[in-house]
């Protein structure tokens, strides 16, 4: 299951492009014509707006190169020995003013039969502890406060240095998108636009075949019939807590291997993937010049990453 805990920043996900003039390289994905056989998560292909997308790679280097660059700040705040991956400050609660999230392992719904057998539509409660255990030493609140300017006053010196508007972790989050065109476009454009198609593939006939399938297939193994396999895994009964974990009763287990039993026995992630692929596949045909204006932005910070780490 994936939950995600901590203070927002900016998260990144895709692939390199091609050159500015070049039409997009449409060999790497399908276009949904034809159906996969999904059985785990690793069957799914990739989709055709993940070229447009920044990728995991990608999610790994942003954050190696905010990191360096904020300790950089930092240090020339008199901050010498600050961490690249700093915990908490010891006097702050670590669940209050953090975003929490709860998604599905993938936007198809869960695949893994061992952890639904164990957790339900939950997950392992020791899992953020041992997440936690990865980080650096935890932040002093004087730290903190230069980080992220949390109080937001202006002319605040420290150290006979001015903090940054947005502390430390905002001038570097801004100097990786220096170049950038559209900065709001960049991140949010592809992201809003695959919300929208994946409410489009749900009335696709064949996506809305392959859940009524589905329902019925969860149905006939004794639990409650749902519209769909987000619906199963948002189901109120698992009255998740709030760090949005489930308290993982027997019920719950069950229902989510029925889910992806039946998901598995009907190909549901298959039909559905592919009904998104067509949809997304068009969009990116009548929207193209939008979409290559996102690739462009993207290779802005791709390359400003380089410049930060050095390769």
């Amino acid at each position: 299951m994936a939950a995600a805990v901590g203070v927002a920043l900016v998260a990144l996900a895709g692939c390199s492009a091609a050159a500015d003039d070049e039409a997009p390289d449409t060999s790497a994905y399908t276009d949904g014509s034809r159906v996969p056989k999904v059985e785990k998560e690793w069957d799914i292909p990739e989709l055709p707006l993940a070229r447009y997308e920044f990728g995991a790679d990608d999610t790994e280097r942003t954050t190696r190169a905010q990191a360096r660059l904020a300790q950089r700040c930092m240090a020339d705040h008199g901050f010498a020995d600050f961490p690249l991956d700093p915990a908490l400050p010891g006097s702050m609660n670590t669940a209050s003013g953090q975003l929490v999230s709860v998604a599905m392992a993938t936007p198809f719904g869960e695949l893994d039969l061992e952890e639904a057998r164990r957790w339900g539509y939950g997950w392992d409660p020791k899992a953020a502890e041992k997440a936690a255990a990865k980080k650096d030493r935890p932040m002093t609140d004087a730290e903190f406060e230069v980080l992220y300017n949390s109080d937001r006053s202006t002319d605040r010196t420290v150290n006979g240095r001015e903090i940054p508007e947005n502390g430390c972790s905002g001038q570097a989050a801004a100097r990786l998108t220096e170049g950038v065109d559209d900065t709001t476009r960049m991140y949010t454009y592809t992201s809003r636009r695959s919300q929208a198609l994946a409410k489009e593939a749900r009335q696709d006939p064949d996506v809305s075949r392959a859940l009524r399938t589905w329902a019925a297939c969860v149905e006939d193994k004794g639990f409650a019939r749902y519209a769909g396999r987000e619906e199963a895994f948002r189901d109120k009964a698992w009255d998740r807590g709030d760090n949005g974990n489930t308290r993982r009763t027997q019920e719950e287990r069950d229902t989510a291997v029925a889910d992806i039993e039946c998901a598995r026995e009907h190909n549901t992630v298959g039909e559905w993937w592919a009904g998104e692929a067509r949809a997304q596949s068009a969009d990116v045909r009548s929207h193209r010049a939008a979409y290559e204006a996102v690739r462009r932005d993207q290779e802005v910070v791709r390359a400003n990453i380089r410049d930060v780490l050095g390769d």
